[in-house]
């Protein structure tokens, strides 16, 4: 009987690991082998529609000093620059209107506090939207700044075609040491799957201080009116109501990257993953499914092939093998590729210890904010 039992405990470990081994192989093969083949337009296209750049400043005096004349400057034919001051409490009035005297097509408008009515990011970018004359729009944070003048001509021209919307990345500037490597994957890896899923025509998300959109998909949407009571969701949730396969594209050029500085602690970088991921509950059925799965069996998998080594377990032990390591040879060409093309070269050597450690930290981030939204 106790043969039979441990027989029955190591089938069921490898069928469940080659289940896993599986899913992981099919993920990469659908959709993260895509970073390899899509193209970074490496000349700047002639379409350049009039657009109207997006800001909203929230005490980001020091910030604006540091990075909008860089936006102001772009080399583009007809664009405006809209700062949205929410409430700040720094001098950030003061700077933008004198500011307004040397730039013709820098644009400015106030949020004023009230007592009796709490507002999130999304009142700012409504407003920033309804101050726009044009139909373009593009988003930058006030803490970010493009990589360089060309950025916006980047982002317009993918516009072409008949795009609504436009994905762009948002790096961190590059530092030295152990956390600058970690944020810096978690960022490219994020990156990594909304690409790529856009691309097989999943679009699920975009980061707000890198991205564009119509006003026409904007009236077509909710108008954040779905999830006005989130606090985050200005740029993943309008993302995952508004774009499809056909109206979504991607820009990837490094002279559209948009970089802003990175946190200074890990317990920072828990509390601002915390925020980002707080809007994953309200995503689609199929978009909780996909990014469910992929995390979930990951972490099954490693933990799953330890115990199965370390145990000495021989069910399907030649099968099971050569499938983890196709999967671990799909995980260093993909991120090769993908580092690569994103200008993130010099993280690749971490590449199997953060695909082993990330899911496990972020399930206990998700694990967090369910315990604090229960209370």
């Amino acid at each position: 009987m106790i043969e039979i039992k441990v027989s029955t405990i190591e089938y069921i470990v490898s069928i469940i690991l080659l289940s896993c081994i599986v899913l992981q192989l099919l993920y990469y093969l659908f959709f993260y082998i895509r970073i390899c083949f899509i193209q970074r337009k490496p000349q700047i296209a002639n379409y350049a529609p009039p657009v109207s750049v997006i800001i909203c400043a929230k005490n980001e005096e020091y910030n604006l000093r540091n990075n909008l004349h860089k936006v102001l400057t772009q080399n583009y034919p007809e664009f405006e620059v809209i700062v949205v001051n929410d409430c700040s409490e720094d001098e950030t009035d003061f700077f933008i209107t004198r500011l307004l005297r040397d730039y013709t097509h820098l644009r400015y408008t106030q949020i004023f506090p009230d007592p009796k009515f709490k507002h999130n990011k999304k009142l700012a970018v409504t407003i920033g939207i309804k101050a726009a004359k044009h139909d373009y729009f593009v988003f930058i944070d006030a803490d970010c700044y493009p990589s360089s003048e060309n950025w916006l001509r980047h982002i317009a021209a993918s516009f072409s075609n008949n795009k609504d919307i436009v994905l762009g990345y948002g790096p961190y500037e590059p530092k030295d040491g152990f956390l600058d490597a970690f944020v810096r994957y978690d960022t490219w890896s994020i990156a990594m799957q909304y690409v790529t899923f856009a691309h097989a025509g999943f679009p699920y998300m975009a980061v707000g201080r890198n991205m564009a959109y119509t006003r026409k998909a904007y009236m077509q949407s909710s108008r954040f009116t779905k999830h006005a009571h989130i606090t985050s969701g200005d740029d993943d949730l309008f993302i995952a109501e508004a774009a499809t396969a056909k109206n979504t594209a991607i820009c990837l050029h490094p002279d559209s990257y948009t970089y802003s500085e990175q946190v200074q602690s890990f317990k920072e970088w828990c509390i601002q993953k915390r925020r980002h991921i707080s809007t994953a509950p309200l995503y689609s059925f199929v978009n909780k499914l996909l990014l469910t799965l992929e995390p979930l069996s990951r972490i099954l998998m490693y933990a799953l092939a330890i115990v199965y080594y370390v145990f000495g377990l021989s069910d399907f032990f030649i099968l099971i093998s050569i499938l983890l390591a196709l999967r671990i040879i799909l995980l260093y060409v993909c991120n090769i590729s993908g580092m690569y093309r994103l200008q993130e070269k010099k993280i690749v050597v971490y590449s199997l210890m953060f695909d082993i450690a990330l899911p496990y930290i972020i399930g206990m981030l998700h694990f967090r904010n369910k315990l604090r939204f229960k209370r």
